[in-house]
């Protein structure tokens, strides 16, 4: 299902310090990620429903206000270049999990204007995934398993509850961009010349 769309032309009509939204909107008081992220969710807010973005939303302002409009909101958190997002202390949580085990779980928490902002961390096999949030507990998912070969052999451990809920979330867009690209017609997408399927 497709929630929203939000069409953008006129790159001109852009504000001149390409700090506030480009689009007219009630929300024009918040930077441009933060008035987006506000007007897509306007028809939710106050219902305390959770919203999943990707790493292009991970700013930290962005998820405060949702939480001041009644919703949670997470994102993934990726560096930009050399630098993390602001409000996140990236290398200090890296050095911190570094010598944890595979799948360990843990929560820094901070205050910001008096609300309590959370990133969300899990050690996986050469990185620490990161989520940003206002809401959340780091309890390991029973039934979400994940798989890594490390040394020879396979590992597994459960997704804490923000990681689950950001990975399953992505394959539901996936499997939708996957749909919306590829053809209908059978006989275009099963490419194959073994001869019993030819046949068929």
């Amino acid at each position: 299902m497709i929630w929203l769309i939000k069409l953008q032309d006129r790159k001109d009509q852009q504000a001149d310090n390409n700090t506030k939204p480009c689009f007219s909107t009630k929300f024009e008081s918040h930077t441009k990620t933060s008035a987006l992220m506000l007007y897509m969710t306007e028809l939710i807010h106050n219902t305390g429903k959770i919203v999943t973005m990707d790493s292009g939303f991970c700013v930290a302002a962005g998820i405060l206000a949702l939480h001041d409009f009644g919703v949670f909101g997470q994102s993934l958190i990726k560096k930009r270049g050399r630098y993390w997002p602001k409000h996140v202390p990236g290398q200090e949580i890296d050095d911190h999990m570094k010598d944890k085990p595979l799948g360990h779980a843990e929560t820094y928490k901070q205050s910001i204007d008096g609300k309590e902002f959370m990133i969300h961390c899990q050690k996986d096999d050469t990185y620490v995934t990161k989520i940003m949030s206002t809401h959340g507990l780091v309890t390991a998912v029973e039934d979400h398993t994940t798989y890594r070969f490390i040394d020879g052999e396979w590992k597994t451990f459960h997704y804490a509850e923000p990681m689950s809920r950001h990975n399953r979330s992505k394959h539901w867009v996936d499997d939708v961009n996957n749909r919306r690209h590829d053809p209908i017609g059978l006989e275009d997408v099963w490419a194959t010349k073994w001869w019993p399927m030819r046949q068929f």
